[in-house]
Formats: C-alpha cells, structure tokens, sequence
C-alpha cells in the first residue's frame, strides 16, 4: 500500500531528510491534519462545549477556557499562542526559499520574514517582501484565511458548527448532493451560518460525504452531466438497488428484514480513520435502512474517537485472531460498524473475500498513483540520478500494483480521489498510460523540488492498464473540503483534500457461445 510519505494532506515522512520528500503540498504535522490534531490530543471533544444528554453513544466534556476572541484571531505563526502553529512556522522558514530571492536575484535564501498581513513567513527579508509585494497579493488573503481558520479551532469558543448534527434521514424527506449548500439544507444542519464554519465542517465531513455522494442515487454524478459512464450506470444501478427501496415504495411495504451489511473499504487509510465515529454515522443516517461495515485498512489505520469511556478499551488487537492482522472494532450503532485493519490491503483481501458488486466498494483518498515510490530510494541519497531514458516508478506500478489487480478481479467499483487538478491528472495518466502533467511555466509546483517526477507515459501495468472500464469520469468532487492547505516548502501551494474524484471496475467480459459466433 501506500507509504505515509507520499499521502497527500494527512501524511507526514517516515524517515528525516534534509527535504521534505512528500507526496502532498503539504508537510501535515505529527498528527493526521491541523484539525485532526485537536482532534488526536482529545482537544477536540472540548472544542465542542456543553451538550445536552442524548440517549446517543457519544458524550462530550464541558465547555472549555475561551483562549481567543472572535476579534482576536490573527497571529503571526510565530507569536501565536499555540505550540501547533509555531511549529508550522518553523517549519516553514527551514523548508521554504525566498522567491523573490530565488527567481529575481538568483539566491536561494530561507524565509525568514512574516508578512504583517497574512502572518506566514514568506520572504527573505523585508525588503524582498516589498519587492515581490504585488506577487505575493495572489495568496496573501488565502494565507490569512488559514491563518485565522486555525486559529479559530483552537481558540477554546464553542464550535456549535459541530453540535447537533442531523440524525436519522426520515424517509418521506429527500436529501439534495448536489452542493455543500443544498446537504446542509435538506439535511437540517442548523449552525452552518458562516464560511468559516463551512470550511471547519467540511474539513471533517468531506470523507463520509464523498462517499455518500457516489452511492446516492440523488448525488451529483449522472449520466445526465456526463460524470457517469455507460458501464457506471450498471455498476450505479447495482449498488442503488440495494441502498433505495423501488420507486414508490410506501413505510409500510418496506422489508424490514435483516440485510447483510454494505461494506466500504477505505484504502490506505490515516487520518480518516481517527476521525470521531459519528462522523460516519452522517453515511449511515441517509441509508437507514441499510448496515454499514467500513473498514480503514493500512499500514497506519488508526482508532476511530468515540467517547472516553470506551476510548479507554478500544486498541488494537495484535493476536490478528479474527483478520489476521492488528485489527480494532467499534460497533457505533446496530447500522453502522467501523473497522481499522492495520495493514497492506493484500495482506487481508482473501479474509475479506467473497465480493459483491452490488453491497461492496472500495474508495482510496488521494492514493498517489502517479507518484514516484519513494520507499525505492536511497535513505543516503534522496535525490539519486536517473539514467537517460529511464524515470522513477510510480506507485501504481509498486506498492498499488497487487492491490489494483485484485480488487479489479472483483468488478467492484473503485473510487479515487485526488487534492489538485495536477494530482488527478496525474493519477489518471498513470493508469491509461498516458503523457502526465507538468507545472505551468512560471508557476510554483505543488511538489519540493528535489522529487522527480515522471515526464513521460508510464509502460502498461500488467493485470491493471488493459483490465478496467471508466465507471466515474475524472472531474471535480463538489463535497470537496473548503479549507485550504499549505504547502511547508511553498506557501504559495495550496490544495484542498478530496478536490478531484473518479472511478473504474474491472473489466466484465460478455460469454458468448461458440455456435452463435460461427454464425
């Protein structure tokens, strides 16, 4: 599976070098992301404030200190009251060139100056930020946003955002996922009265919506707008058949015997993981009806949050008495369980087996496919010289190449996401085989600059490139997250997690008989 080193957003490098060697634009801190930070230090159940007793699973600590006003939200990163963000900063000024220096004057100099108005660190000096000043205009306000947005979550308000999220969908309401907007709507979210709001939820909700938006049938992708294919109706009909009672179906003829659960399989996961286990229980209350069975599987699959008490006995089996590897189960309702396999997925897709295309998919959030495999490289020597008419393996060809083989044999749908519209591009030409993206000229690259990047068409993959069919064409993902993040090397790189989304399954072949072929 894919190396932590190479996640986008979430992921951090396993080794140290004298570079970021990452596969995002941005170098996450030790936990998953900004948010997922509060969230893995137990900060975030405080971020919630007091709530009233449900007969729910989840129960929150009282409301915390208020540390920062509303009015009192910007910082430069290296005054600001919280270690996190200091740190970020720091980061920066050891990663990140000067620009203006690099590009104008030929120098390669360190960011040591914080712009007074955004509050990152972004240029050599105060001088080369006046002269690069008109330049930096482009992503000072992107800057300041982040900068007040992380700020906000850590300042101890009561992030009401978060508090009484809509439970069961009642079957004579119908939800719209066409927009953030029109979910929030029909959902009854009631407190996201903010773009800043909208970005905090969205930062969270963006991985249980994604999902929910390709198995709807009321979700944005359609025949109609040209985002489904011909053979992703059929595998889309499959999977509705199941999800959705037949049209005009009353509460009173629905079969309300026992189903088998609909699995989700989540590839590689990280930081997803480890989000709050009501979280995901928003995909199970628009299907209620249905059992959910989503499984985390990676190498760093994590424990979903859950209140404290049984936070407390949840850790991860080593024995791998059940999967045979270190697994940990949450039961969040009688409709929904989580599961986290610690490990490659073909270390476990044999346990999992049998599969069904009509109650199985399978989702990788931004899995890298078209980037170089960084475990190939030499710890020594991260920049190692490549030979005329040869370039670095992608990781499809590598770490994703047994996995791809194996869940296409199973005609499941597969869905990626990707943070940018060079990212997707880039994992779909590594599957087709075709040319892969280049930075515009004059523009910064969305990746450091000592990794090297494929320039040419990547060779077929065998079991991979001439056995899948188009199910979900390339395109955006509208329950994309709104929040931005920012690049450690390059503060003027900016991605958004699941910004890009598209799907294959294997390729089905139609028997025909052998008298009717001779005919």
């Amino acid at each position: 599976m894919r190396p932590a080193s190479s996640r986008v957003l979430l992921r951090t490098a396993r080794r140290p070098l004298s570079v970021p060697l990452l596969r995002a634009p941005v170098a996450a801190p030790p936990s998953p992301a900004p948010l997922l930070a509060a969230l893995q230090t137990r900060s975030f159940f405080g971020l919630f404030g007091k709530k009233k007793k449900t007969s729910g699973q989840f129960e929150f600590v009282p409301e915390p200190t208020v540390i920062l006003e509303q009015d009192d939200l910007f910082h430069p990163l290296s005054k600001s009251p919280f270690k996190e963000l200091r740190e970020k900063g720091e980061r920066i000024s050891t990663y990140a060139i000067c620009p203006v220096s690099y590009e104008k004057h030929h120098e390669t100099k360190a960011v040591k100056y914080e712009c007074p108005d955004c509050g990152f660190p972004t240029h050599a000096s105060r001088e080369r930020w006046e002269e690069g000043h008109e330049e930096h205009a482009e992503s000072c306000p992107r800057l300041r946003e982040v900068n007040e947005d992380e700020h906000d979550l850590r300042s101890g308000r009561r992030v009401v955002e978060y508090e009484n999220m809509p439970s069961i969908q009642p079957y004579e309401q119908a939800v719209n996922l066409q927009t953030w907007d029109t979910f929030f709507f029909t959902r009854g979210f009631v407190s996201i009265n903010s773009q800043r709001a909208m970005r905090h939820v969205s930062k969270l909700l963006t991985y249980p919506i994604t999902v929910m938006s390709v198995l709807h049938q009321n979700g944005p992708f359609t025949a109609g707008n040209g985002r489904i294919t011909s053979e992703g109706r059929r595998s889309m009909a499959a999977i509705h058949s199941i999800l959705h009672p037949p049209p005009g179906t009353s509460t009173e003829d629905i079969d309300i015997r026992p189903m088998a659960p609909f699995r989700v399989f989540l590839l590689g996961a990280r930081g997803e993981s480890t989000l709050p286990a009501d979280i995901w229980l928003q995909l199970s209350n628009v299907f209620p009806r249905t059992p959910f069975n989503i499984y985390f599987i990676g190498p760093e699959a994590g424990i979903p949050l859950v209140k404290g008490s049984q936070r407390q006995h949840l850790k991860m089996s080593e024995d791998g008495s059940k999967y045979g590897v270190p697994s940990c189960t949450v039961n969040v309702t009688p409709q929904l369980r989580l599961i986290s396999l610690k490990a490659p997925y073909e270390a476990v897709h044999n346990q999992l087996g049998p599969f069904d295309p009509y109650q199985d998919v399978f989702f990788a959030f931004s899995p890298g496919l078209g980037f170089p495999d960084q475990s190939l490289l030499d710890p020594n020597n991260p920049t190692p010289d490549v030979k005329d008419g040869e370039q670095p393996l992608v990781q499809a060809q590598t770490s994703w190449k047994s996995t791809l083989q194996s869940i296409l044999e199973t005609k499941c749908g597969l869905f990626f996401t990707a943070f940018s519209p060079t990212d997707l591009a880039r994992d779909v030409s590594a599957i087709f085989g075709t040319q892969p993206p280049t930075s515009a000229p004059g523009q910064p690259s969305e990746y450091p600059s000592n990794v090297q990047l494929p320039t040419k068409p990547i060779p077929p993959i065998e079991g991979v490139s001439d056995e899948f069919e188009l199910i979900l064409t390339p395109g955006t993902n509208p329950f994309a997250s709104r929040k931005w993040e920012i690049a450690d090397w390059d503060t003027r790189v900016a991605v958004k997690t699941n910004w890009g989304i598209w799907g294959i399954r294997g390729k089905k072949y139609e028997v025909v008989d052998a008298e009717d072929e001779r005919a």
